[in-house]
């Protein structure tokens, strides 16, 4: 009787190591997931502007043009990808190659945690050149994942960047990828988004206005209104 219970106290000896290992496993989990994605709630975004904040945006366009656009994306977003390959491409030349109109690009990552990493590596590109960014989104738009997926991980940006962007600093960029240095940066665009209730992306303003048609067509109706 005795052997049974010694037994019985050996084998939920075992069981509870085991549930102790699950139990590490999954908390070292959690943990690598929290320092991969950069949790938006977490961040201070300082002071946020009213408008766009235009000086610290990416822009394709004169500056100085009497055209803003501004379009808000998430890297994840299938239908951002959509108006990229469509309509972007035809705004590039009707409007921004021929100095009529600027495009900024800001981020509001909301359709998952990879999304606010996918921001976040494009936000320390630019910080190292803005040319480094738009390779970066072209890129990022090229070969986009499953939205449902955790695609825009670390190691597929990494790669990514290193076999296709050899200007960038890739030390430097993983560092700041790391460190979550442009973070803020990141957080500011998302309550700027949520400042101009912009709650789905792609959205693009135009001088200040939400357009309603994003088509090629809606806005180039909208701009020679203008």
């Amino acid at each position: 009787m005795k052997r049974k219970n010694k037994g019985i106290w050996w084998l939920c000896g075992i069981a509870l190591v085991l549930v102790g290992i699950l139990l590490v496993i999954n908390f070292t989990e959690q943990s690598d997931q929290t320092a991969i994605y950069p949790d938006l709630e977490k961040v201070d975004a300082g002071m946020v502007p009213d408008d766009f904040d235009f000086e610290h945006q990416p822009y394709l366009g004169d500056p100085n043009a009497p055209v803003k656009i501004v379009e808000f994306a998430d890297y994840k977003c299938p239908a951002c990808k959509r108006w990229k390959d469509q309509v972007l491409s035809e705004l590039e030349k009707e409007y921004l190659d021929t100095g009529k109109a600027v495009l900024y690009y800001v981020d509001l990552p909301f359709l998952a945690p990879d999304s606010n990493l996918a921001a976040l590596a494009g936000e320390s590109l630019y910080q190292q050149n803005q040319e480094l960014f738009w390779a970066y989104f072209d890129l990022m738009m090229a070969h986009q994942g499953n939205k449902e997926e955790a695609w825009a991980n670390k190691d597929f940006i990494m790669k990514l960047v290193e076999e296709n962007i050899p200007d960038a600093d890739l030390k430097r960029f993983e560092q700041d990828l790391d460190d979550q240095k442009y973070i803020a940066n990141v957080k500011k665009d998302y309550m700027i988004a949520k400042n101009h209730q912009v709650d789905g992306t792609p959205t693009v303003f135009i001088n200040g206005q939400a357009v309603e048609d994003i088509s090629f067509e809606g806005i180039q109706a909208v701009i020679e209104s203008l």
